[in-house]
């Protein structure tokens, strides 16, 4: 019963995440810019090793082939790989930041601007840029163990083994940091700071959190359902190109509301766990109390 009662309530806290996007559509617009500026990083750090410039890559000849193919990245190359993916962590955790700044302000009775949530980013810009470090070094690590434990296939044991210790180190470093950029952000709390309370804090809220992330998924799911059947229809009924063009608009659209709405609950979230009481936005459409244990 408590389970499933969770669920309920991270369902329901779920939707009034969405209100919160929707009375403040320049959350939004951060969604968008984060999107862009990681598309374009994202194609910077790949150019070279797609273009197989000779100081990114290493060549070697196939045996069987007889073609040259990519044999593994140079010093530069890894170099210049390990820097883009250094920015791309920092260009989600700036923007993050923004969406919590003005996620915050609204959950706290106020009226943020565009402006609002991009200086009060930048007031903490050195905290985002450690954190972006150290986050894009442990997301790096975790590719790189995945990768290796692909490449395992002789040797299915060592496979499994690999599997659960990512498994387990990815759960805790999801239940450390949870809290990070609200802590960083709103509070100004150190790197080290942010992490132990941020885990006191998730440890109490365990259940919620992940019932409220599976109810936002839910909600896109359904959306992507009825989108994709949209785009179907519209493509055999009207024109191929049309549907294709309106499937990706509405995937966008879809992916651009979630990614808000996750980043303002988790802001929702921080409120409850500090206050012990509701944002007034959620009292005001009937949530006037939120019990977090399963």
């Amino acid at each position: 019963m408590g389970f499933f009662a969770a669920i309920g309530r991270g369902w329901k806290l779920s939707k009034l995440s969405f209100s919160v996007v929707k009375a403040d559509p320049e959350i939004l617009v951060y969604v968008l810019l984060m999107g862009t500026m990681s598309l374009a990083t994202l194609s910077a750090m790949n150019a070279p090793f797609i273009l197989q410039m000779d100081w990114a890559v290493m060549m070697t000849t196939d045996s069987i082939t007889n073609e040259e193919v990519v044999a593994g990245l140079t010093s530069a190359g890894m170099a210049w790989y390990f820097a883009f993916y250094m920015l791309l962590s920092i260009i989600v955790v700036f923007w993050n930041s923004a969406i919590i700044a003005n996620a915050h302000m609204r959950l706290s009775g106020g009226d943020p601007t565009f402006v609002y949530g991009v200086s009060k980013a930048f007031s903490r810009i050195h905290l985002i840029v450690i954190w972006g470090m150290i986050s894009g070094t442990v997301g790096l690590l975790l590719k790189l163990i995945r990768n290796t434990n692909a490449r395992e296939a002789k040797n299915p044991g060592l496979q499994i083994l690999l599997s659960i210790i990512t498994f387990v180190f990815e759960v805790a470093w999801w239940i450390m940091t949870f809290f990070m950029i609200p802590l960083m952000v709103v509070e100004g709390r150190s790197i080290r700071e942010s992490m132990k309370e941020g885990k006191e804090m998730m440890l109490k809220t365990f259940g919620t959190n992940i019932a409220s992330g599976l109810g936002i998924q839910v909600i896109a799911i359904f959306f992507g359902f009825l989108t994709v059947i949209l785009a179907i229809a519209i493509g055999s009924a009207i024109q191929p190109v049309l549907g294709i063009v309106i499937g990706v608009i509405g995937i966008g659209l879809i992916l651009m509301w979630v990614a808000a709405a996750e980043t303002v609950s988790v802001a929702a979230l921080y409120v409850f766990a500090k206050t012990g009481e509701m944002p007034q936005i959620y009292k005001d459409k009937g949530m006037n109390s939120f019990q977090f244990n399963v």
